[in-house]
């Protein structure tokens, strides 16, 4: 298909790879598209993307499949993590609250949420993470997921807000050339170091072309 290609036709794909699959989330996502999804969507559902949180949905399928509460994603872009979570059948989840800064990603991730958002499963905010008191929150959050640890100041400063024996899940990685990337770590050692939790359920690595992507799943 040419790149000059009309929107309609990327849409018609898109439902026609759902109705192939039967995949609601693929469904979801063309409805996104026929909404007129946001420039940048592809970045946040290209293959790396998705690879890395398929990695993360079989981890957490194995070490944690029943959060005993709300599960937070923090740096959450525009919900696309949330979606494959709460369409996962391994796991048990009762509400996603899908957070990021950036003020453009609440709408768009309430609309690739809408069947979510209408059961109570889903909410989006806009806030800075590291401002939240978690402590706070009601109900008290079943586990929190960061996948963007690398882009953090001071890691162990943020952990250190946490209440402790709070569920977490963290991702980080060894991408040093880019220049938004300020908290990065050499290996998986390194990782577990930096984020000294008081318990480790899972740790492991994932290689890519230019980098690795750590994980830890673990209690604060």
């Amino acid at each position: 298909m040419s790149s000059d290609a009309p929107p309609d036709a990327f849409y018609d794909i898109m439902r026609g790879v759902a109705a192939l699959t039967g995949n609601r989330v693929v469904g979801d996502l063309a409805k996104l598209l026929g909404d007129g999804m946001p420039p940048d969507l592809w970045i946040a559902v290209n293959h790396k993307q998705i690879a890395s949180k398929r990695w993360l949905l079989d981890a957490l399928a194995q070490t944690m499949p029943e959060p005993d509460g709300p599960v937070w994603v923090l740096g959450a872009w525009y919900g696309v993590l949330g979606a494959l979570l709460l369409d996962d059948e391994r796991l048990t989840i009762s509400e996603i609250v899908s957070l990021d800064r950036d003020p453009a990603c609440a709408p768009v991730a309430d609309k690739l949420n809408r069947r979510h958002l209408r059961d109570g499963r889903f909410r989006a905010l806009t806030a800075d993470m590291t401002g939240l008191d978690f402590g706070a929150q009601t109900p008290r959050p079943g586990l929190v997921i960061n996948t963007s640890c690398e882009h953090l100041d001071d890691v162990p400063g943020w952990l250190a807000t946490l209440p402790a024996g709070l569920p977490l899940l963290l991702q980080s990685n060894d991408y040093f050339r880019e220049p938004d990337h300020r908290s990065c770590v050499p290996s998986l050692d390194a990782f577990i170091a930096q984020a000294g939790l008081s318990e480790l359920w899972f740790s492991g690595a994932l290689p890519t072309k230019n980098y690795t992507r750590f994980m830890l799943i673990g209690r604060r």
